[in-house]
């Protein structure tokens, strides 16, 4: 790969960094060209020559930096498909405290878990497909969660039963970090 194409590869993806807070901590309709340009430091331009519009930086936000983390990789399968049972309670964690983990470490947000429920009321509104997807994701990870239990997880643990729980335990986290402070 030449020089150029890695830097303007590295580019576009700090540009992604940047304005992944915008999207998690406020509303996608609200935040403006001039917030976006002021969050990453170069001028609309940037934004239109690595993402066209608005919307694509949104489904590029979305595709590169909210689902990787949502999604359990193939690399922790194969990692948790060699462990204990014991290790992999120990280790394991939910799609919900995955993304809460990496907007607190990798974006410094002050309420991830409030962050968390602000990026699926954008994902849903301005994402087309995102429930669907998320759904999918879900629906894998406890495929694989039965696997590796030995048993169909998902006869006994109802999909949406599943949301409510983990959303509800951000809720109440979310909750617990305003009064905190």
């Amino acid at each position: 790969m030449s020089k150029h194409r890695e830097q303007s590869l590295i580019n576009r993806f700090e540009i992604l960094k940047k304005c992944y807070p915008l999207l998690a901590e406020g509303s996608w309709d609200a935040v403006t060209i001039a917030d976006l340009e002021k969050a990453i430091s170069q001028t609309r331009g940037a934004i239109a020559y690595y993402h066209k519009n608005k919307q694509t930086l949104l489904n590029n936000l979305m595709n590169e930096l909210f689902f990787p983390v949502f999604e359990l990789s193939k690399e922790k399968q194969l990692r948790w498909r060699k462990c204990t049972i014991t290790d992999f309670h120990k280790t394991y964690k939910t799609p919900f405290e995955r993304v809460r983990d990496d907007l607190k470490n990798n974006y410094y947000i002050e309420n991830p878990s409030r962050a968390i429920f602000n990026l699926f009321i954008q994902g849903s509104k301005h994402y087309e497909g995102f429930t669907d997807k998320v759904s999918r994701m879900m629906q894998i990870e406890m495929d694989y969660m039965s696997s590796v239990v030995g048993g169909r997880v998902n006869t006994l643990i109802d999909l949406n039963r599943v949301y409510i729980e983990n959303i509800g335990h951000i809720f109440v986290e979310s909750m617990m970090a305003k009064v905190d402070k």
